[in-house]
């Protein structure tokens, strides 16, 4: 039986928590150590995951040459540094999402891991849901014909982040709640239609409920609309919302894929259901999805042992992490703007 893999886990919130259940239950790693300012988040996390050692310091950690890999589960602003810190000191790095700030500091992350030879996998943890598994095989199998178009949004009546602070700083956060939301949202629709190269992008930012704070610093989106056009005649409506006036079905996440023989819908009750054989009145046979075993977090650190074991192609890699924010930062430019980009 292979070594276990010795990880650490950098930070100690709610992610850090989500990660160690995700290594535990895939099985080939050891949670070796943790980092955090905070004492009290670090014993917690030692007490319910039983990890011998902890660090006050991400420097710390990466100083203990017997860690081979790190989760890194810190604000957005420090993705970058702490990451390719970890990159240079000899550690594979699942590093939580967005990337970075920008598409700029994903690609020194990504320099980083090529000069290091090293792992650095984002945790898009919703392509590893139960639903969004069975979504995507089922397109490549076909069943939808070609994919062309998706509407996806993550919207929250009253959901501005409070008591961190740092989300809705610019300077920490990149953004507000398209760079929260709206990401996890755009990475799994684009995931779903083949990831076509990005052509066009429309898109407006609202500040409705924010407070009118004075601190330029903190001047963030607590909604955003956006359309993409990619190559071949291929879209993506997408919206996000910390906080909007809306029905109360309507809160939540919405993921449906269409198709030149089908539609797809991610997210309902019953599980991710496919629509085809519509009827000259436009009537569907409809069917559930059946989902995979093994989803979530689990499924997420799987891939992330294999990447690293047995040198995987990883979907969600260094290169990956720059073409994402490479059209996140498109499309608060164009909201900057006011116009297509």
């Amino acid at each position: 039986m292979a070594k276990a893999i010795a990880v650490g886990i950098i930070g100690g919130g709610w992610p850090a928590a989500a990660h160690a259940k995700g290594y535990q239950a895939a099985g080939g790693f050891r949670l070796a150590a943790v980092a955090d300012l905070i004492p009290s988040r670090r014993q917690k996390l030692m007490a319910d995951f039983a990890i011998a050692k902890q660090y006050a310091s991400a420097e710390e950690l990466l100083e203990d040459k017997q860690i081979e890999a790190v989760s890194v589960c810190l604000p957005n602003d420090l993705h970058q540094p702490v990451a390719a810190a970890a990159l240079r000191a000899g550690k594979h790095v699942l590093c939580e999402t967005p990337p970075a700030l920008d598409a700029k500091q994903a690609r020194r992350m990504q320099t980083a891991a090529e000069r290091d030879k090293k792992m650095l996998m984002y945790a898009l943890a919703r392509r590893f849901g139960a639903a969004e598994q069975a979504s995507a095989q089922a397109i490549a199998k076909g069943y939808l014909g070609e994919a062309y178009q998706v509407r996806t949004h993550w919207t929250r009546t009253r959901g501005i982040p409070a008591g961190t602070g740092w989300y809705t700083e610019k300077n920490r956060s990149g953004g507000g709640a398209m760079i929260d939301l709206g990401l996890p949202m755009l990475d799994l629709a684009w995931h779903l239609l083949g990831q076509p190269a990005l052509q066009r992008v429309l898109a407006t930012g609202q500040r409705r409920f924010s407070p009118d704070l004075a601190d330029a610093a903190n001047q963030v989106e607590d909604a955003m609309v956006a359309l993409l056009q990619f190559e071949h005649n291929k879209t993506i409506e997408l919206s996000a919302a910390w906080a909007i006036n809306q029905p109360p079905a309507q809160k939540g996440s919405l993921c449906r894929v269409y198709g030149t023989l089908g539609c797809l819908e991610v997210y309902t009750p019953a599980g991710a259901t496919l629509h085809r054989n519509f009827t000259e009145d436009g009537e569907p046979a409809s069917t559930v999805l059946k989902e995979p075993k093994t989803v979530g977090y689990e499924a997420m650190m799987r891939q992330f042992r294999r990447c690293i074991t047995e040198n995987a192609p990883c979907a969600q890699g260094a290169a990956y992490g720059v073409s994402l924010m490479e059209i996140v930062d498109a499309i608060y430019k164009s909201a900057g703007k006011e116009k297509a980009v």
